[in-house]
């Protein structure tokens, strides 16, 4: 078990090379590959979650959504929830969507499926954690003024959280 452990949580070769080139003293990566409970604790706390995605093209889309306090929270191990309001031609809901019309429900594979990058941001705290995982499914509901209620589910994959000094 230790050797997935030490698998999952080594740098990437370009992540070592920049380390390298910066003259960064060599350490472990803090990266977690599950959502651990600091950055579970975050997200649920957190008014904003940037998100990103790539298109059906390979283009990076990035977006930032919002709501009250826990309207993205995990759920279950290493699974969130994410329901807020979005403008209905925001470029990640479209490609999270996949063309799926209101009622219908999108549905991703979690080992295999659309990758999703978050930044759930706490800035009263000065807390933030990043994400990353596969989208699981979804669905829409309209509502008024051209916007929509999105449902997401996300399987995270890999977490990292902390404070910043500003």
């Amino acid at each position: 078990m230790a050797a997935i452990y030490e698998l999952e949580t080594q740098f990437h070769a370009g992540e070592q090379e920049m380390h390298k080139l910066l003259n960064i003293v060599e350490r472990d990566n803090p990266t977690s590959p599950y959502l651990a409970p600091y950055a579970a604790n975050i997200l649920s706390r957190s008014p904003l979650i940037a998100l990103g995605t790539l298109d059906d093209q390979g283009r990076p889309w990035s977006t930032v959504w919002g709501g009250e306090l826990g309207f993205a929270q995990p759920f279950a191990a290493s699974l969130i929830g994410v329901e807020s309001t979005v403008a209905s031609y925001d470029p990640v809901l479209e490609a999270i969507s996949q063309g799926k019309a209101e009622g219908e429900i999108f549905q991703g594979n979690e080992t295999t499926g659309m990758m999703i990058s978050g930044l759930a941001v706490d800035l009263e705290h000065r807390r933030r954690v990043k994400l990353f995982g596969r989208l699981v499914g979804g669905t829409l509901s309209a509502v008024q003024n051209g916007a929509e209620q999105v449902h997401l589910v996300v399987k995270i994959e890999q977490s990292l959280g902390g404070y910043w000094d500003i």
